[in-house]
């Protein structure tokens, strides 16, 4: 018996217009036009086992095995043998050739020659062995014969292969040409009922199906949206309810449900179908699910009549445009919602995303983000503001010269540090000895004239001589006061900051000449240039520091005492003046000293602190603009 694994037994003879021709030649035509046209395996290996067996010269039983993919290896498909797996012997060779990809002959075992032996050839395509053909032949010492013979035989099976390769991938180009015309169709439409709508009509005609609907899942349930050839539909009808069943039922098993279910896998439910099919007619359904990125959010059912079975061309071409059209769908289904519909379906899926198993890399990045905001919100630090600093004496006083004059000795210029009372420039008082000189003089005239008056009781005129002894006492006092502001002094121990006149010794200097600037060397005060954007933060009492330039090494605290409410441009940007008080003082510290100080206003947000200036740029412009 001849049979073909998974197929029917080889066609029956057929007479054509040739009704006397003998039944051998009928079946061997028919054999040969199997071998030439047939698109199953079972029918074309049938075919060439019957054509190889008569072609190899004491051929007998004979096993044909092909690779068709998925995985599986090669797998018998068809054999002459009684036993389905084409006996034991076939098995082993054809095994045995396709893992040592040449030629196998398997002799009987010794001494029992009347056996047949078995022989088997692998079929090589690009490197891979894609089918086997093992059969049996009679005895003989010399197998070349038969071997050559098998081996020309198994070049049918290149030939077939090649033909359901190219039939397979017209059915594939077939399955996407439509795929392609239907997903346009579904494009161009602007509407997401529409979509439905001419994609189910569609689908309906070019796969002969009674009617097509499709549903999406709309809170855990499937939803119709749209029936073919129906353009309105009543949402709690009898039909609807049956079919949001089925579609339902494919869901939830995540498989391809088709009614009447094959015997070849008995574990799909089908309750729902059966119930659609009851219902209303069909005689055969088929749901397949829209599966789109990582998780179900539809089907699709398909019906027929009774009398047209849903084939497997039928079932790829279903599935090829549904896979196809799903995402399309469903893009459109989320662009004709409200905006507040997305916006909150946006925020679900990524909480989803974010406390799901997976997407550590966003459950990472949230932990950070949540932690930036953590710190920005509890971490504080002290608020300073920073501003160039200038030291300078609490008092600073002005040697000027007290009359018109000539310099005559000038031992002290700027940086020295002097005592009270030691001396810093003197001026020529000659002229002024001279001048007193004179005026003592002529005090004694007007007392011996004055003496003599009252001598001879002169009444008038010893008051005009006391009147003109009176002026003669007061330019002695006022040359002796000139005389003694010749000499300058340090009013108070302190330092020099400006003033250099050594250099000028008998230079004329004329009264109200400032000559040397002095500041005491134990009370020193800050003069701070605060940012006009700043200034609001600075408050009387406030604490500070200093560092001068001079002395990178060491700090000096200061308290506010001052703020002069007059701005002054200073570098290109308006400051105002802020003096404060050094609570300590060093010895290395000298008037004149700039550096930079920082003024400790409070505790602040650390995120504040960092966009203090940009947020109040933008406060001023964001009020500049509004209405």
């Amino acid at each position: 018996m001849i049979s073909g694994i998974g197929g029917a037994a080889a066609a029956p003879p057929r007479a054509r217009d040739d009704e006397a021709a003998p039944p051998a030649a009928l079946s061997e035509q028919a054999l040969w036009r199997d071998l030439t046209a047939a698109n199953d395996a079972s029918v074309f290996g049938v075919a060439w086992l019957s054509l190889a067996r008569r072609m190899i010269v004491g051929g007998g039983a004979g096993l044909l095995m092909l690779d068709r993919g998925a995985g599986a290896g090669l797998v018998p498909v068809a054999t002459t043998s009684a036993d389905d797996a084409g006996g034991p012997a076939l098995r082993a060779t054809a095994e045995l050739a396709a893992a040592e990809r040449r030629g196998v002959v398997q002799p009987p075992p010794a001494g029992a020659t009347q056996q047949p032996m078995c022989l088997a050839y692998p079929l090589l395509v690009d490197g891979h062995v894609m089918a086997t053909a093992a059969i049996e032949v009679e005895y003989t010492r010399d197998a070349r014969m038969p071997m050559r013979q098998l081996q020309w035989a198994i070049a049918w099976v290149r030939d077939f292969l090649h033909r359901d390769a190219t039939v397979a991938g017209q059915r594939v180009t077939d399955r996407m040409a439509v795929a392609l015309d239907l997903l346009a169709a579904v494009l161009e439409e602007e509407g997401f009922q529409a979509a439905c709508r001419m994609a189910a009509t569609e689908l309906a005609t070019r796969l002969d199906c009674a009617r097509v609907s499709f549903g999406f899942l709309w809170r855990g349930q499937s939803a119709i949206e749209a029936i073919s050839h129906s353009a309105q539909f009543g949402k709690h009808m009898n039909l609807v309810r049956l079919l949001a069943d089925a579609m339902d039922e494919a869901i939830d098993q995540h498989a391809v449900v088709l009614f009447p279910a094959p015997e070849a896998d008995p574990a799909v439910l089908t309750g729902a179908h059966a119930a659609l099919a009851e219902g209303h007619g069909a005689g055969h359904i088929l749901t397949i699910p829209l599966f789109v990125k990582d998780r179900f959010v539809g089907a699709a059912t398909f019906e027929r009549d009774a009398r047209l079975p849903f084939d497997q061309a039928t079932l790829d071409m279903a599935e090829a445009v549904v896979s196809i059209l799903g995402a399309a769908l469903v893009d459109k289904r989320a662009n004709d919602r409200w905006l507040i519909v997305k916006a909150a379906d946006t925020v679900a899926s990524q909480t989803r995303a974010l406390l799901g198993p997976e997407h550590f890399g966003r459950k990472l990045a949230a932990a950070a983000v949540v932690f930036a905001l953590g710190f920005c919100y509890f971490a504080v630090g002290t608020y300073r503001i920073i501003a160039d600093g200038r030291v300078e004496g609490s008092v600073q006083r002005a040697v000027v010269v007290p009359f018109d004059g000539y310099i005559s000795e000038a031992p002290a210029r700027a940086g020295d540090v002097v005592k009270q009372g030691a001396l810093l420039a003197a001026l020529d008082d000659r002229d002024l000895s001279l001048e007193r000189l004179r005026w003592v003089t002529e005090r004694q005239q007007h007392l011996y004239e004055y003496d003599k008056a009252l001598s001879e009781r002169e009444r008038a005129d010893a008051l005009r001589f006391k009147s003109e002894l009176d002026q003669a006492e007061a330019e002695i006092r006022l040359v002796d006061e000139q005389l003694a502001r010749a000499r300058m002094t340090a009013p108070f121990d302190g330092l020099v900051l400006s003033g250099d006149l050594s250099q000028s010794i008998g230079a004329t200097v004329r009264r109200g000449d400032v000559l040397f600037e002095i500041a005491p060397l134990s009370d020193y005060r800050v003069v701070l240039l605060v940012d006009e954007s700043q200034i609001a933060d600075v408050v009387v009492g406030q604490a500070g520091e200093l560092v001068a330039a001079a002395l990178p090494d060491m700090t000096f605290p200061f308290v506010v005492e001052r703020i002069t409410p007059v701005a002054s441009a200073h570098e290109g940007r308006m400051v105002f003046t802020v003096e404060g008080r050094l609570a300590s003082a060093s010895e290395r510290l000298r008037p004149g000293m700039e550096g930079v100080a920082r003024i400790d206003v409070g505790d602040r947000r650390l995120v504040w602190i960092a966009f203090r200036s940009l947020l109040h740029w933008l406060s001023v412009v964001t009020w500049k603009w509004l209405p």
